[in-house]
C-alpha cells in the first residue's frame, strides 16, 4: 500500500480480515477484561483511602476554621460491586482452577441414535464436589482453552524476539460470569453482566497482533473504517457467525469483514443512501441490537437447523428477497445457506470516478498472481493428481482424433468446422450420460439381434466399460 501511495494512488482495502478493531464489533459477552488490572486498581484505591484516613486524623485540628481540610479534595473513586466481587473471590477461583481437567463424555443424536465422543472441563470445589465448565468440545485441548489464563506469546524468527499476544488473567465476560457463579456462588444478573461488558475495563485483547496491525492502519496510515465512521453507534452489526453452533439465529457473532479507505477518499463516499437494513421492514432504532437481530434473521424467517441433522431449512422467497435493497454503504444480509459470512457494501459518489478514472482489471503478472483460481482448467484437473488430467485428456483426445479422421476418410470428404464442433459436444454429452447410466449393450447395425459373446469375455467387457466411463468423464471435463 505504501508503494501505491507513493505512486500517487489512493488505497481501498476490502475483505475478510478475521479480526476486530472495536468492542462493538464483537458480541458483548465475548469482550475481555484483565483481572490483574482490576486487582491493581483496587489496591491503589485502598492505599489512597489509607492515606486519606491518616491525613484526616493529622489535620483534624484545621477543620475549626483556621484552615481547609485537604482530605475532602482528594477522594477515591469507589469500585463497582462487580469489581469488588472479583477482588474478594479471585484467589479462591485460581485455587480451584488448579484442579481443572478435561473429562471424556458422549453425546447422542436423538434421531439417528449415533453417539459422539466429546470433552468437558471439570474442576473440584472446596467441598469435594465437581463443577462442569464450558460446553461440549471435540477434544481435550479445546475444552480447557477458555479456562487457561496463562500468558501467551510467540517467537518471531525474523527478528529473534518474543512477542506477547495475550497477558495473564485476561478472560471474557462470559467466562468470568460463569466462574463467579459455579465456583464461588456469586451470581450476576443480566444488568450486572451488561455493566461489566460496557465498562472501560471490558474491551478487545489489546495485545493481539492482528488488532495491533489494524490499529496501525487506522492511526498511522490514516485509513478509515467506513462502516464505523458512518454508523458509530451501531450495536450488534456482525458479518460472521459460528455456523455449526447456530449463533447467527441469536446474533452472537463478530464484524470481521471491513472496507477501509484512505482518508482522502472519504469525501467521495455516498452518505445519502439511508440507514442500515433491518430485515423485512424498517425499525424505530436501526442502530440497536434488536434491529440487528431482525436483519440477520430476516425478522425470524431464517430458522436455526436442528442439531440432530437435516441441514439448513428452505425458506420463503420473501425471506430470500430481504437481502436486496437500494445501493448503500453497510451490510447485505445474504441467507445462512450461502455462507457463515454476509456481504458488505460501499457506495461511492460519481465524483469517485473523477479521482480514480476508469477502473479496468489488468492482465499483468501481479493481477494473475492474485487470481490463482484461474489456473484451474477444469473440475477434473482439481480432483486428480498433477499431470494425470493432461495425460488422460491427451490420450482421449488422440483417440477421438484418430477415430474422427478414419471416419472422415472413409466417407471420402471433410466435415465443416461447425458440424465437427456439434459432434464433439454430442460426444461429450453421450460420454457423461454413459458414465452415470452405466454400459449400454450395442446392437449390430445390420441386425437387431445381439451377437453371441464367447465364454469368459464378461470380465473383460466389464473392465472395458469401467475404462470407458473413466475416459469419458476425463474427456468431458478436460475439454469443457
Amino acid at each position: 500500500m505504501r508503494v501505491q501511495r507513493e505512486s500517487g494512488k489512493n488505497v481501498v482495502l476490502v475483505g475478510d480480515m478475521n479480526l476486530k478493531i472495536d468492542k462493538r464489533d464483537i458480541y458483548w459477552k465475548h469482550r475481555v477484561v484483565n483481572v490483574d488490572e482490576i486487582l491493581f486498581e483496587q489496591q491503589q484505591n485502598q492505599q489512597k483511602e489509607g492515606k486519606q484516613q491518616c491525613s484526616k486524623q493529622a489535620k483534624s485540628d484545621k477543620t475549626d476554621g483556621n484552615g481547609d481540610d485537604d482530605s475532602k479534595h482528594a477522594s477515591t473513586t469507589p469500585l463497582s460491586k462487580w469489581k469488588t466481587d472479583v477482588q474478594n473471590h479471585w484467589d479462591k477461583i485460581t485455587t480451584v482452577l488448579e484442579t481443572i481437567e478435561a473429562v471424556p463424555c458422549q453425546t447422542t443424536n436423538p434421531n439417528t441414535k449415533q453417539t459422539f465422543n466429546r470433552w468437558r472441563a471439570r474442576v473440584k470445589l472446596a467441598d469435594g464436589k465437581y463443577a462442569i465448565l464450558g460446553t461440549y468440545e471435540d477434544n481435550a485441548e479445546d475444552a480447557l482453552f477458555h479456562y487457561t489464563f496463562c500468558e501467551l506469546s510467540y517467537e518471531d524468527s525474523s527478528t529473534n524476539t518474543r512477542t506477547i499476544c495475550r497477558k495473564k488473567n485476561v478472560l471474557s465476560v462470559e467466562v468470568l460470569t460463569e466462574l463467579m457463579s459455579k465456583i464461588v456462588n456469586v451470581s450476576w444478573d443480566p444488568k450486572t453482566q451488561r455493566d461489566v461488558a460496557n465498562s472501560d475495563e471490558a474491551n478487545l485483547n489489546p495485545d493481539s497482533p492482528p488488532y495491533m496491525w489494524m490499529k496501525a492502519l487506522l492511526e498511522e496510515d490514516g485509513m478509515v473504517d467506513v462502516f464505523r465512521h458512518m454508523y458509530p453507534e451501531a450495536e450488534g452489526r456482525f458479518t460472521c457467525w459460528h455456523q455449526q453452533k447456530n449463533k447467527r439465529y441469536v446474533n452472537e457473532g463478530g464484524r470481521i469483514d471491513f472496507t477501509l479507505v484512505d482518508r482522502a477518499l472519504l469525501d467521495h463516499v455516498d452518505t445519502s443512501s439511508g440507514s442500515l437494513r433491518c430485515g423485512t421492514k424498517p425499525h424505530d432504532d436501526p442502530f440497536g441490537e434488536e434491529a440487528a437481530l431482525m436483519a440477520c434473521t430476516s425478522n425470524g424467517m431464517f430458522q436455526a437447523p436442528s442439531f440432530s441433522g437435516g441441514g439448513i431449512a428452505q425458506v420463503s422467497k420473501r425471506a430470500l428477497d430481504s437481502q436486496f435493497g437500494p445501493p448503500h454503504t453497510g451490510m447485505i444480509y445474504t441467507p445462512p445457506s450461502y455462507s457463515d459470512h454476509i456481504a458488505i457494501s460501499l457506495l461511492m459518489k460519481e465524483s469517485f470516478n473523477d479521482v480514480v478514472g476508469q477502473l479496468t482489471l489488468q492482465s499483468n503478472a501481479p493481477t494473475r498472481k492474485s487470481q490463482p483460481h484461474k489456473k484451474q482448467q477444469s473440475m477434473m484437473s482439481f480432483l486428480c493428481a498433477p499431470g494425470a488430467t493432461k495425460k488422460a485428456a491427451s490420450s482421449t483426445s488422440s483417440k477421438s482424433s484418430t477415430s474422427a479422421s478414419s471416419t472422415a476418410a472413409a466417407a471420402g470428404q471433410k466435415r465443416p468446422a461447425q458440424q465437427q464442433e456439434e459432434e464433439v459436444k454430442d460426444s461429450k454429452a453421450n460420454n457423461l450420460k454413459s458414465y452415470f447410466a452405466g454400459p449400454v449393450e450395442k446392437k449390430s447395425s445390420s441386425s437387431k439381434k445381439s451377437s453371441t459373446k464367447p465364454a469368459g469375455s464378461k470380465s473383460n467387457a466389464s473392465q472395458d466399460n469401467k475404462k470407458h466411463k473413466k475416459n469419458s468423464l476425463f474427456n468431458h471435463f478436460s475439454k469443457k
